[in-house]
């Protein structure tokens, strides 16, 4: 298995994982949200240049096919590192990918932002595994993603 950045010629394949996690991981209504986001990463920009002033998204791939994607970006003025868009392929869950490409995550921003908050936001299916890696809940919105979607803010505490 190897982990690298994100390029262009991945989008689909980071669409194929979004899709195979909906409905239950992911509102289908966000697919949106998430195209534009790959849309500036395969372009090099920051996807939101008032919010953040660095973006990294990486996939994970074995055998030249793709079965993970997630990255962080940097909080404009603020100490601070939030996860984005953290995925694996649906047949794949339950085969510690997941913990391999947060684990990943988290060394490349305890290497580039040392001192900064890590923050995330996930839904009820998934927050259980982020407390296992060291994360707790600092905020829940009920529906927070879409109807019978919630979501759970969370802050990181453990260093590896």
């Amino acid at each position: 298995m190897r982990i690298r950045n994100f390029q262009k010629t991945d989008f689909q394949g980071c669409i194929d994982i979004f899709s195979s996690n909906c409905p239950k991981y992911f509102d289908e209504k966000e697919l949106n949200f998430f195209n534009k986001y790959l849309e500036a990463r395969s372009q090099h920009v920051i996807f939101n240049p008032i919010q953040s002033e660095a973006d990294y998204y990486f996939v994970a791939e074995e055998k030249n096919k793709i079965f993970g994607c997630g990255g962080f970006y940097k909080i404009k003025d603020a100490n601070q590192v939030q996860f984005a868009w953290g995925m694996i392929l649906n047949s794949f869950h339950n085969k510690g990918l997941g913990t391999l490409l947060t684990n990943y995550r988290l060394e490349n921003i305890k290497t580039l932002y040392p001192e900064a908050k890590i923050t995330l936001g996930t839904s009820q299916f998934t927050y259980p595994f982020f407390e296992k890696k060291g994360f707790q809940i600092t905020n829940f919105y009920p529906d927070g993603y879409g109807e019978g979607l919630d979501r759970y803010d969370m802050e990181y505490i453990n260093s590896l």
